[in-house]
């Protein structure tokens, strides 16, 4: 049976996709992560330096650059330079993991722990100056809502990853 064609006219097909919840999400993720880039410029900061000191304040214990590079989400070229540029800055240093001196644990020096506890501080602060007014329930659901289509979107990853072909004798 042919798929039924969309009668709408272009223009209205565009507008309602672009009224669809994933591009009503990355507008609001992209505004929300350029107004706290904005507020944090004045430290040298960008959403790019600013995660890892989080990701890095929030462990129990220092992180191999594959774990940073993997909270983040991140490749490991990327992180190399990245980490490279916070230890400029002097907020992190690397020391060989114990056992292995090709693995690198990467940890917090005490300026980059002061300055991400000024980080989470700011950011907090913004977040309740943009969700003021919405009450704790909405706020309750739509993060359950959020944990939903992560939880899809992540069967819909591990569906698509290719399967690995198994070998017969």
């Amino acid at each position: 049976m042919p798929a039924l064609k969309d009668a709408r006219p272009p223009r209205a097909r565009a507008r309602a996709a672009a009224d669809r919840m994933g591009c009503q999400l990355m507008i609001i993720a992209r505004r929300w992560r350029q107004l706290i880039d904005a507020e944090l410029e004045s430290y040298g900061l960008s959403h790019a330096t600013w995660r890892p000191l989080l990701k890095l304040a929030g462990a129990d214990e220092p992180l191999r650059q594959h774990e940073l590079a993997d909270l983040l989400q991140i490749g490991h070229p990327e992180l190399v330079r990245l980490i490279d540029s916070l230890e400029r800055k002097r907020l992190v240093v690397r020391h060989e993991a114990e056992g292995d001196r090709r693995a690198k644990r990467i940890e917090l020096t005490p300026g980059g722990r002061r300055l991400a506890a000024k980080v989470q501080d700011l950011i907090e602060a913004f977040d309740r100056r943009v969700l003021r007014g919405i009450p704790p329930a909405d706020r309750a659901r739509c993060r359950g809502v959020f944990a939903q289509i992560e939880q899809r979107l992540d069967e819909a990853e591990a569906a698509a990853r290719p399967r690995k072909k198994s070998r017969s004798p």
